[in-house]
């Protein structure tokens, strides 16, 4: 089954969290806002235990948070990115970790492990 997680690198997600969270596996930079919202969807974890929230440090490379998303997601077939743009940093290391088609997004970028027909 092709999963998806996104990947936000807004400093101030927390009023679209709530609603991405419900649907999607989400990594946030670590912000003040943001951990106040991570907060709040973890408490909600006890009636929705779908709900996967993980922070990570905003000043990540791409090639360290990739590998912490792979330990902990095992694989992901697309990544949304919000708040960043495609970088050449950020497409090798994606590329490296097997994804092979970019697009441009309103809000950032989509990569996936699999090329449109």
């Amino acid at each position: 089954m092709p999963s998806t997680i996104a990947i936000v690198f807004e400093p101030d997600f927390s009023s679209r969290l709530p609603t991405l969270s419900f649907h999607t596996p989400v990594w946030l930079a670590d912000t003040t806002q943001n951990r106040q919202a991570a907060e709040e969807a973890w408490r909600q974890v006890t009636e929705w235990p779908h709900i996967s929230v993980t922070m990570f440090r905003a000043d990540s490379d791409w090639p360290e948070l990739l590998g912490l998303i792979t330990l902990q997601q095992r694989t992901a077939d697309t990544i949304d990115v919000i708040g960043s743009a495609l970088t050449p940093d950020a497409r090798t290391a994606l590329a490296n970790a097997g994804y092979v088609h970019f697009d441009g997004t309103p809000q950032g970028f989509r990569a996936s492990k699999r090329k449109r027909m």
